[in-house]
């Protein structure tokens, strides 16, 4: 089952490119994802509340799990992920167990860089999809 989502994007505190650019992140994104993603997230900002209470109850549900880890005396937070479409590119949304957004941001992950590809600015808007799995055709 695939969720229509929708939102501005923005510019974040380029902390998407430390982190998912860390080698061992990109190491368990390539496991669990099968690609190892552009060095860095596209940021949307959700304006509906419906959305935002949908993506809400996804950060409880069965999307495909990245474990968090130590290394060197840093801790990196564990993730959900869902795979999705975003104008013809994959992307994953990201659900960061320890992140500085709340619930009205959406962090995406592509094996492109979205912007450049795209020609995406701050402001535009954007709608993307997300691959839900359906409880009745059982949890990924």
């Amino acid at each position: 089952m695939k969720f229509q989502v929708s939102g501005r994007v923005f510019s974040g505190m380029g902390k998407g490119r430390y982190y998912v650019g860390h080698p061992e992140y990109q190491k368990r994104f390539a496991e669990c994802l099968g690609y190892a993603p552009y060095a860095g997230t596209l940021n949307v900002k959700l304006e509906d509340e419906a959305i935002i209470r949908k993506l809400a109850d996804l950060r409880s549900d069965d999307g495909v799990k990245v474990k968090g880890f130590a290394l060197g005396g840093e801790s990196f937070s564990a993730l959900t992920c869902y795979d999705g479409e975003l104008r013809g590119e994959r992307v994953t949304l990201l659900f960061i167990d320890v992140t500085y957004y709340n619930e009205t941001v959406a962090e995406l992950i592509s094996p492109t860089y979205l912007r450049g590809k795209l020609g995406l600015r701050d402001g535009d808007l954007v709608s993307f999809s997300v691959d839900v799995p359906n409880p009745r055709q059982g949890r990924r």
